[in-house]
């Protein structure tokens, strides 16, 4: 039982969300139903980011052990090996449904598999990387939304757009979450910098000046969210998503006021919540029906859920130095915190 709580708190449940509700958006601007193949292609986008978290969870032993010391004591009881496997049965799963679903989907899976092992692995280290670090993350939410928005009525077929709207919530959706890439970064800014990772937050001069840049950011694309909507072909309806701007700019003000750890830790924590809301919302908006508000009710419930339960690997206890004399699991000895 131990395993597999280690393997759930790894895997992180409440991070598996944006990318099924990104996906579902794009179904939506196709105007496709929901059916057997949108739910083969959620699947396939909550596989994404758990095998995407599996790798993490090993590839990032160094930078977690300053991070986030308690999921060292995690990896080490799941075991690397176990971590691995799950990486690959899920992308070969990912594989099977993709041909089952589309041929758009069947060449997304490559580019899928790209950014699940590209992003930390030794070998590419995307994550180290300033903007192509960000612009990698930003394509979880921006990939799914193009899957969904190229779902047609038949495997070979796409549908046809005589609008920009797809271009135009797709750029959103990148520059959104590539906001939110700064973000994230910014409790990690020690653990990055001291593994050498150049994310923007990390070639800040300190961690308050990356929280500025962050909130900055974050402000900057949920103010433009109404604007775009006002002066492009998007439908009216979805300016009051616009309203998210409000518990997100107040999420802000907590990060620059934060200065411990913990304080960052839990900023993070509620921008999930933000960004979650955010897409249901859209969806909503996009497609209002009963089924579109049950699905983003059930994405907000999972959230509780992981966080009532603390079935994450990022939960506050987890952020415990004491938890860092754990040894790097085939690292040959202990975190050090210099």
């Amino acid at each position: 039982m131990a395993r597999f709580n280690a393997i759930v708190e790894l895997l992180r449940p409440r991070t598996l969300l944006v990318t099924p509700l990104s996906y579902c958006v794009g179904v939506a601007v196709a105007d496709h139903s929901l059916d057997l193949v949108v739910l083969l292609g959620v699947v396939f986008h909550v596989l994404a980011p758990l095998a995407a978290n599996a790798h993490n969870a090993v590839t990032d032993l160094v930078e977690d052990g300053k991070n986030v010391p308690g999921r060292l004591k995690l990896v080490e009881t799941a075991g690397e090996q176990t971590l691995t496997r799950i990486v690959y049965i899920s992308l070969g799963i990912m594989l099977l449904l993709s041909l089952a679903i589309s041929l758009a989907m069947s060449i997304i899976w490559v580019f899928s598999v790209f950014l699940v092992l590209g992003y930390s692995s030794p070998r590419f280290r995307l994550k180290g990387l300033p903007v192509t670090g960000m612009a990698v993350f930003a394509m979880a939410v921006t990939e799914p939304f193009i899957a969904g928005s190229l779902l047609g009525d038949s495997w070979g077929t796409v549908p046809h757009y005589d609008g920009y709207q797809p271009i135009a919530l797709g750029a959103f959706l990148f520059f959104w979450y590539f906001a939110k890439g700064i973000m994230k970064n910014v409790p990690d800014y020690a653990g990055d910098k001291a593994a050498g990772l150049r994310t923007i937050p990390a070639l800040m001069s300190s961690q308050r000046s990356a929280a500025w840049a962050a909130a900055a950011a974050t402000t900057l694309v949920y103010v433009a969210f109404p604007v775009l909507v006002l002066v492009s072909e998007l439908p009216d309806r979805l300016a009051y998503v616009g309203l998210m701007t409000l518990p997100a700019v107040a999420n802000m003000i907590g990060m620059v006021r934060a200065r411990t750890q913990l304080e960052y830790n839990l900023v993070g924590q509620r921008d999930m919540y933000v960004s979650v809301v955010f897409l249901g919302l859209l969806l909503f908006a996009w497609r209002p029906s009963v089924g579109s508000a049950v699905i983003g009710l059930l994405a907000v419930s999972v959230m509780v859920w992981s966080d009532v339960s603390g079935r994450d690997s990022r939960a506050s206890r987890h952020l415990d130095r004491a938890e860092s004399a754990m040894s790097v699991p085939g690292g040959g000895g202990p975190i050090s915190d210099h």
